[in-house]
């Protein structure tokens, strides 16, 4: 039953690469939350730092995954946005 906690990378890629190529096509972040993407980003690390004490591998990598993708979103966003 380990499969099912892969299930949320799955998800949480589908949603956030959609996302990364809006970025790079516009190269505008002006209605995207960054504080949003930054906590998101703390909450993954969260879950991921808690995987990885407790040796749960499914779980460490699906968040992981959700983390890479997290930290290119916000990294594009703060990149991206107009001052």
């Amino acid at each position: 039953m380990q499969w099912i906690f892969y299930l949320p990378a799955i998800l949480f890629f589908i949603s956030g690469v959609p996302q990364m190529i809006k970025l790079l096509k516009t190269k505008s972040s002006e209605d995207i939350s960054i504080s949003m993407y930054l906590i998101t980003c703390l909450a993954i690390i969260i879950v991921v730092v808690d995987a990885y004490l407790n040796r749960n591998t499914s779980i460490l990598v699906s968040n992981l995954a959700s983390l890479l993708i997290s930290v290119i979103n916000t990294g594009l966003i703060i990149k991206y946005k107009r001052k």
